[in-house]
């Protein structure tokens, strides 16, 4: 499939899911409503896997990350209908402005990408910016509690409409053709290439494994970085002190943690997104090392990231009944329940978990890169978390929890990989197009 037809389905789904959603949300309720929901997210997903598959080569960063949040979107939206009949409105709309956080996030580095390969002309991508920027700053409001409605979404509403219709005429192409380009020295730079098109024939880059390698390291250490911040303080600053004591303690505590409890939902949600940009970046790093283990690695750190995104659903529900106002009757039937549901369903998941960093740490102590001492950690650290959760479903009275010392290895490992990729940093070299290669840019 060539960009231009990829870029027109995408246009075609853009509009489709527009449609979609906007009557399915009339009809909430109906088995039709729910139908065309979940035709949405299906949509909304297919979305994010052609606008990767047109930006991984020139735009990486851009392009997984655009994917990922097509992806997050499309799972909280299609939750949304579950949160709706289980907990009620408010946590079905809390899903609801996560998915427009996610899409508004997301979608703002691709306005920029964009625009940087004149796929989109200039005003018209920052229109974009402008667009998803304030859809993510009003839908930040309303995880706040700050009620501002749907104004913000609309300039972000109208792009995309916009965007679907260019796209559906003309895929994804650059904006205007330009002249052949004059090089007017030895550091003149090319005009921007096409996903299709390498940068030019006989481009002198500099140590393009080494750079590869660097921005793979650099990404998941940066990933691993962010998310012991936001996990740490989600689960250790605010979940698990909730699920000390009975149920009546708990359900007693769980009014005064209304905002807390959100903003906890919000952190894990982009936790379980940073586990799949991690998972990735960590496979390009260490591919080298044995390329069908490396992809089998990032799969189950995917899959420990879905069954996670599962998990904080459980949350998701707890918190809309809190901003319902639900009393403690309800709260005991329903937010108790919601709140162990998010520790057992994690649980099972951190054997998936424990897998990956079985298959890291092994493809560490094959690489020639890691230290043999950060791979044994990283191994080990992955044994912990599978002791620990594979030990609760062989006896009930499992006596120790052992991933709270070896989780050492993931620290050292965050700690590795920010330390490896700045003492490996190299400068970008500029792609030099020979005079007698110099070509128009064209469409691909």
């Amino acid at each position: 499939m060539s960009l231009r037809v990829a870029g027109r389905w995408a246009g075609a789904f853009f509009l489709s899911a527009f449609v979609a959603y906007g009557v399915g949300s009339a009809l909430a309720g109906r088995p039709a409503g729910v139908a065309l929901v979940l035709a949405n997210s299906v949509l909304v997903a297919a979305i994010g896997a052609l606008v990767f598959r047109a930006l991984r080569r020139p735009h990486p960063g851009v392009a997984w990350g655009y994917l990922v949040a097509r992806g997050a979107e499309a799972f909280l939206l299609a939750a949304g209908l579950v949160l709706r009949a289980r907990y009620g409105d408010g946590a079905a709309d809390l899903a609801y402005q996560l998915a427009m956080l996610s899409l508004g996030l997301g979608s703002l580095p691709l306005c920029l990408a964009l625009a940087r390969r004149r796929w989109l002309p200039r005003w018209f991508a920052g229109w974009g910016a402008a667009g998803y920027a304030l859809l993510a700053a009003g839908a930040a409001a309303e995880l706040a509690g700050v009620g501002i409605g749907v104004a913000p979404a609309a300039a972000g509403g109208l792009f995309e409409i916009a965007f679907g219709l260019l796209l559906l005429v003309r895929g994804f192409a650059p904006a205007t053709a330009t002249s052949p380009v004059t090089v007017a020295g030895p550091t003149a730079a090319a005009p921007p290439a096409t996903a299709a098109e390498p940068a030019a024939t006989g481009a002198a880059m500099a140590a393009p494994d080494d750079s590869h390698a660097h921005r793979a390291a650099l990404a998941a250490g940066a990933g691993l970085l962010l998310m012991a911040v936001l996990a740490g303080w989600a689960n250790f600053g605010v979940v698990q002190p909730l699920l000390a004591g009975d149920a009546t303690a708990i359900v007693a505590r769980l009014p005064a943690q209304r905002s807390a409890l959100t903003l906890a939902v919000v952190a894990l949600f982009a936790v379980a997104c940073l586990d799949v940009l991690v998972g990735w970046a960590l496979r390009a790093f260490l591919d080298h090392a044995q390329p069908t283990v490396a992809l089998l690695a990032a799969w189950c750190r995917t899959g420990y990231a879905v069954v996670l995104a599962g998990a904080i659903v459980h949350l998701t529900g707890v918190a809309g009944l809190l901003r319902d106002g639900a009393g403690a009757d309800r709260l005991r039937a329903d937010g108790y329940p919601g709140l162990t549901g998010f520790q057992q369903v994690w649980s099972l998941g951190l054997l998936l978990f424990g897998v990956h960093l079985l298959l890291v740490g092994w493809l560490a102590w094959r690489s020639d890169t890691v230290p043999t001492w950060v791979a044994a950690l990283v191994a080990v650290a992955g044994a912990g978390y599978l002791a620990d959760s594979a030990g609760p479903l062989v006896t009930a009275d499992y006596p120790v929890q052992v991933a709270g010392v070896t989780f050492v290895g993931e620290v050292v490992l965050l700690g590795w990989l920010l330390v490896h990729a700045a003492r490996h940093r190299r400068p970008t070299a500029r792609p030099v197009v020979p005079d007698a290669d110099v070509r128009p840019l064209a469409a691909t």
